[in-house]
């Protein structure tokens, strides 16, 4: 009985693959979607812009724009002494928003342990790491895309914002 129940579930699987069912992707005949999405990249990237540019005018610090695309206070150069990719690092990080309210502190965040690239760290943050010697602090301006993007990180921080990252690099192991 049970090669028979076996047999026929065998011949219907195979007769019911005869008729497949092609899903065949969705075209656009106008692009109208994707400008709508990049116009307001662009205008989000200018406001932000916009922003930092007050922000700067109104803080006692220098800032230098870096290829990545935000602002250090220190030199914003590589060196011998920061940290590269694959280097083990230990820093500490406080986020703020442009108006200097604290999202997370200091404390809260603790003593952070990481090899560069080897770890979950918003892209700016992993960047600016690169930038700051052992034992010196850097402030950072990290525009949305640079911080935790269109999402936020889902806490604390929303969707699109930009931040303002304290950052103090306590040691660096070169490998």
């Amino acid at each position: 009985m049970k090669k028979i129940a076996l047999v026929a579930f065998v011949v219907f699987a195979l007769s019911s693959c005869d008729k497949k069912v092609v899903q065949y992707p969705i075209s656009y005949s106008n692009d109208d979607f994707m400008k709508r999405s990049q116009e307001r990249g662009k205008l989000l990237h200018q406001e932000e812009l916009q922003w930092f540019d007050e922000y700067m005018k109104t803080s006692d610090q220098k800032f230098v724009k870096t290829s990545s695309g935000f602002w250090i206070s220190n030199s914003g150069e590589k060196t011998p002494q920061t940290a590269n990719k694959g280097d083990y690092i230990e820093f500490e990080y406080q986020v703020t928003d442009l108006k200097n309210n604290i999202i997370y502190s200091f404390q809260e965040n603790g003593v952070k342990k990481a090899i560069l690239g080897k770890v979950d760290l918003a892209r700016g943050l992993h960047a600016g790491l690169q930038l700051i010697p052992e034992g010196e602090t850097a402030k950072l301006l990290l525009p949305s895309f640079l911080g935790y993007g269109g999402y936020g990180d889902e806490g604390k921080i929303g969707p699109d914002e930009p931040i303002i990252m304290d950052v103090k690099v306590i040691k660096i192991k070169k490998h």
